[in-house]
Formats: C-alpha cells, sequence, structure tokens
C-alpha cells in the first residue's frame, strides 16, 4: 500500500498507529449499523410490537 501511494518506507509506522486509531470508531460504527438494521427488518417483518412481542414469548417460556 504504502508503494501503491508513493509514500516513503518510512512511512510505515505512522500509517499503522493512524489505522489503530482509526479502527476502533470503524469497528463502533460498524456494528452499530447491523444492529439497527436488524432491529428495522424485525420491525418490518413481524410488525410494531415485535419487542413486546418477543418478550413476552420469552417470559412465557421461562
Amino acid at each position: 500500500m504504502v508503494s501503491i501511494f508513493g509514500f516513503p518506507v518510512e512511512a510505515i509506522p505512522l500509517l499503522t498507529v493512524i489505522t489503530t486509531i482509526t479502527d476502533i470508531p470503524n469497528t463502533v460504527l460498524n456494528t452499530t449499523g447491523n444492529t439497527v438494521s436488524s432491529m428495522l427488518v424485525a420491525r418490518l417483518v413481524e410488525g410494531k410490537n415485535w419487542l413486546k412481542d418477543e418478550i413476552q414469548s420469552l417470559k412465557k417460556v421461562g
């Protein structure tokens, strides 16, 4: 990657630090997006009260 963009080899440690710092927010954003997407699909498929119905069905089992 360094040679593709024309950076000197000395830039590798700096790029590693920058990548490490930006990886955490990227992961948080990705997992949050996955959760929100799953909840939206569940609401569309199961209806408006899908969470309340799911909790009630879990109470019946337990």
